[in-house]
């Protein structure tokens, strides 16, 4: 029962997180997904229900807290070296408030990167 409880509890998560900017936009029809950007690139995506134990590599997706507009950035994308086809670690980025489009100027632009623990996959498709 706990573990279902946790399924649920991560999927509903990472569906707001990643919903959230497509439904800002008046995209709701269809799956929970919206955009991602990764190397200053838009990618599309859609979420699954997953939720993955803290094993194995992931990469870093980042959210903003303080940005309820702010797409998602990510570390990695297809094509590129080190991409773990899709499995995501999400990490809050706090203080940013306006969209960035690549990891580094997330990193370098936040007052702080909290991981949130929360593992699942889900796919990255060029927009």
């Amino acid at each position: 029962m706990s573990r279902l409880l946790l399924l649920s509890l991560v999927s509903a998560v990472a569906a707001a997180v990643l919903a959230a900017p497509a439904m800002t936009a008046g995209n709701s029809l269809g799956p929970p997904g919206g955009t991602i950007y990764a190397f200053d690139q838009a990618y599309r995506t859609i979420a699954t229900p997953t939720s993955l134990p803290n094993r194995g590599a992931f990469d870093t997706i980042y959210v903003f807290p303080n940005c309820a507009s702010c797409a998602s950035v990510s570390e990695a994308a297809p094509g590129h070296p080190g991409y773990n086809g899709g499995r995501w670690k999400v990490v809050q980025a706090f203080g940013i408030t306006s969209q960035l489009t690549n990891a580094g100027a997330v990193v370098a632009a936040a007052s702080s990167l909290v991981d949130t623990g929360i593992r699942f996959v889900c796919p990255l498709i060029r927009a």
